[in-house]
Order: structure tokens, then sequence, then C-alpha cells
């Protein structure tokens, strides 16, 4: 399994960090009691989301050398 394309890496980059923020919104806001599982699993998306950023800055920085 080889290193995904840039703009794939972008976009599943992309598609955690949304899921992260409605995961959250919706685990804090939309219920009578905070969701804790809703929210926990959203922190789950923000983390990988922002992992998966940060490679591609990483890889970006690699290739501008």
């Amino acid at each position: 399994m080889g290193n995904p394309t840039p703009r794939k890496l972008k976009l599943i980059s992309i598609m955690f960090l949304v899921a992260a923020v409605w995961g959250i919104a919706i685990g804090i806001f939309y219920f009578q009691q905070p969701n804790f599982f809703l929210t926990a699993l959203g922190i789950v998306n923000l983390m990988l989301g922002v992992y998966l950023g940060f490679r591609q800055l990483k890889d970006r920085k690699q290739i501008s050398k």
C-alpha cells in the first residue's frame, strides 16, 4: 500500500475535520445532556484530521527542499 496522492490526502483530512466539528457540536449542543460518545468520537476524528494535515504539510516541506 503506497502513499496516497496529495489530493486524496487533503480530501480525507477535510472529511475528518468536518466529521469532528459535526460530532463535537452534536455531542455537546444538540442533546439535553451532553453525549460523551459522540463528543469522544468527534475528538478522535479531530486528531486524525490534524495528523493527516500535518503529514501533508511535512510532505510538501520535503518536496520543496
